[in-house]
């Protein structure tokens, strides 16, 4: 067996495209979650700027009805939470069901 340079540099190419592949599947499921919640609760999205955290909220609020209830503290600072969380009160946000 021989070390090979040349196949070290395709694998390590590889490796690099597979990130970026990952990296544009992954911006599309959030915009695609951000654009499906955002007809339920808009106002979250100005107030949750980060991908992963809105997907995290998203996750365990389910319906916004439940907002007030959860505990965010896990994601999200105290100030985010607290904004998040009056913000749904005024929701202008169309009602979804379950199956939704």
């Amino acid at each position: 067996l021989k070390f090979s340079p040349d196949k070290v540099d395709t694998m390590v190419v590889q490796a690099i495209g597979l990130l970026d592949e990952l990296d544009k599947e992954l911006n599309t499921y959030a915009m695609r979650v951000r654009e499906w919640y955002g007809w339920h609760f808009p106002e979250m999205g100005k107030i949750v700027t980060e991908n992963v955290p809105y997907a995290k909220v998203v996750k365990l609020m389910g319906m916004r009805t439940n907002c007030v209830s959860c505990d965010f503290s896990s994601i999200l600072d105290e100030e985010t939470e607290q904004e998040l969380k009056e913000a749904v009160q005024i929701s202008m946000g169309t009602e979804i069901s379950d199956d939704d």
